[in-house]
């Protein structure tokens, strides 16, 4: 789904860059040892936030961005990220060939997905055998705590199709041969982030 007027203005906020950069990225980081050099997609790419980080951290080999949102793609490549290739497309049909990729990264955009269980096998048809699939997502815990609270009124997102984190998880586990979580909580915001392995 697109994005609405307030999460668009989020997603294109300097403070949104810097949370990737210095949380987020860590976070995968700490669980794992990234391997560098490697071929990439990141699903909700945005305006490739994302992908600045990726090509400056993992040197990858490829890098593929997608999003549903056209102008988000626009603002992507203007970047001019070299070697990084951008384009419009949806995550539960993925245009790109079985085993395609050594990693997916998920910086928060499954959430805003409907059909989550479809993207989940659509990154698994796109792992290469032992490829990883690294996620940062909010889920409908967020919405029942703190800041979440309060958000869920201004925020547009498929509450009703939304997956708690047991379900994303245990959805996982049905494919993956290890999937590993951590929760967070930062200004009483919740959300959880980890890696599974194919």
């Amino acid at each position: 789904m697109k994005l609405n007027f307030f999460e668009y203005w989020f997603m294109n906020n300097p403070i949104r860059a810097t949370i990737q950069s210095q949380h987020e990225m860590r976070n995968f980081e700490k669980l794992i040892d990234i391997p560098k050099e490697k071929s990439i997609l990141e699903i909700g790419c945005g305006k490739g936030v994302g992908a600045k980080i990726i090509k400056k951290r993992l040197i990858p080999s490829d890098y593929q961005g997608i999003d549903l949102d056209e102008k988000m793609i626009k603002r992507a490549k203007k970047q001019k990220i070299q070697g990084a290739k951008f384009q419009t497309a949806d995550a539960t049909k993925l245009p790109f060939d079985d085993k395609a990729f050594d990693l997916v990264f998920d910086f928060g955009a499954i959430h805003h997905i409907p059909s989550w269980e479809k993207t989940i096998d659509e990154v698994f048809r796109a792992l290469k055998s032992g490829g990883i699939f690294l996620f940062e997502e909010l889920s409908q815990e967020t919405w029942k705590h703190g800041i979440g609270k309060p958000l869920k009124r201004v925020l547009d997102h498929p509450y009703e199709e939304m997956f708690d984190r047991p379900s994303f998880i245990d959805y996982l586990n049905k494919n993956f041969s290890s999937v590993r979580t951590e929760k967070k909580s930062a200004c009483g915001f919740y959300y959880f982030y980890g890696i599974a392995m194919k």
